[in-house]
């Protein structure tokens, strides 16, 4: 693929970072890239692109274009007369750095080694994230963008991007993020990571480290979805009861579970999924202000944000909004908060559009 520049901006490409990039606790990357996807065309001035930030199993494919068709994972927000209207701006959706659909993270091989990176890949921050994002920005020629938007995981991108480039975006979306994890959220994912972690101890064992993945899927999920919904949904129906499954039970709700933890085994890199958990347990927001500014007067800038938040939400849960928007709004920003009501919880972003898109399109159109 041709190297990406400003005056050669492709519906999708791989952008190279500098080399060696020096993360955050030290560590470097030598040849690093990440890899976007944009949706919509670029104005002359390049003053209308809206950078998406991912939650943390997410590509860039966020929607469908010609060089790939398939459905993206909001599909149904991008696009003309939708919540990020196409005909308007341009949404450029980057990978995170540490993922592994197309950025560099611990499953690409390392140029010292000639091996996968797996665990010797160097701690990952969130604002590594937001750093390796905002470079690619730079080397497509975007001097300033309309707006970040972010959700869960992408949502502690934005307020870190924020925080490292206050003038580099005159809007700010944070949906489903926090300034920090809360404690619920660093139990839920240190057991998903102490259970990945023990399989991936052992490389060899291919067959215990996609069981791993499984189980480690699994609990995410029920951290996501809420007990309203798999109760409503599934309640105690069974396919054939007792039949010899680890369970000892074969309720329909174990089945589905089974299914998308099976699927998400097959496509997403368990050292990512690993790192990418991690790092949003390692984000603080006032530490990070701290350390880029020397107290605790948080330095993000003017213009206007929008906070998002789901009632039903436990791994970020409201209050969590709450915090945020409280903290922007006292660093002068101008703060929109909504409170919205899913089943869904914390996966409400991906599944209930029309609950969010008044929201963001007006906040966009102002």
């Amino acid at each position: 693929m041709n190297s990406v520049s400003p005056q050669n901006f492709p519906v999708q490409g791989f952008i190279p970072l500098p080399s060696p990039w020096v993360l955050q606790d030290g560590g470097e990357l030598l040849g690093a890239q990440v890899f976007y996807e944009r949706f919509g065309e670029p104005s002359p001035s390049k003053d209308n692109v809206i950078l998406l930030f991912t939650g943390l199993s997410a590509s860039a494919h966020a929607h469908s274009h010609p060089l790939n068709s398939a459905r993206g994972w909001w599909e149904e927000m991008i696009g003309p007369n939708l919540a990020l209207d196409t005909t308007r701006f341009c949404v450029l959706v980057i990978n995170s750095l540490g993922s592994c659909f197309g950025s560099t993270g611990p499953g690409s091989i390392a140029p010292t080694s000639g091996e996968k990176y797996g665990f010797g890949f160097p701690t990952l921050r969130i604002e590594d994230i937001a750093r390796a994002a905002q470079a690619a920005v730079s080397t497509l020629g975007i001097e300033q963008l309309y707006a970040t938007i972010g959700m869960s995981l992408g949502g502690m991108s934005v307020l870190a991007h924020r925080l490292l480039y206050p003038s580099a975006s005159q809007r700010l979306v944070c949906i489903s993020g926090a300034l920090a994890a809360s404690s619920y959220a660093v139990a839920t994912r240190s057991l998903q990571r102490e259970i990945l972690g023990r399989a991936l101890q052992k490389p060899q064992d291919d067959l215990s480290i996609q069981q791993a993945i499984k189980w480690a899927r699994k609990i995410g999920i029920l951290s996501y979805i809420g007990a309203d919904l798999l109760e409503k949904r599934f309640h105690r129906d069974q396919n054939e009861p007792y039949s010899g499954n680890a369970s000892g039970t074969d309720f329909e709700v174990e089945g589905w579970l089974e299914h998308l933890a099976t699927r998400f085994s097959t496509q997403f890199d368990p050292y990512s999924y690993w790192t990418l958990s991690r790092a949003m347990d390692l984000f603080s927001f006032s530490e990070l202000n701290r350390r880029l500014y020397g107290n605790d007067s948080v330095q993000v800038g003017q213009g206007k944000a929008l906070v998002i938040g789901v009632h039903e939400d436990l791994l970020f849960p409201l209050q969590s909004q709450a915090e945020v928007a409280a903290t922007l709004r006292q660093a002068k920003l101008q703060v929109q908060f909504e409170q919205l009501h899913s089943a869904y919880g914390h996966d409400a972003f991906l599944a209930e559009r029309r609950l969010f898109e008044p929201s963001l399109q007006g906040f966009l159109a102002t």
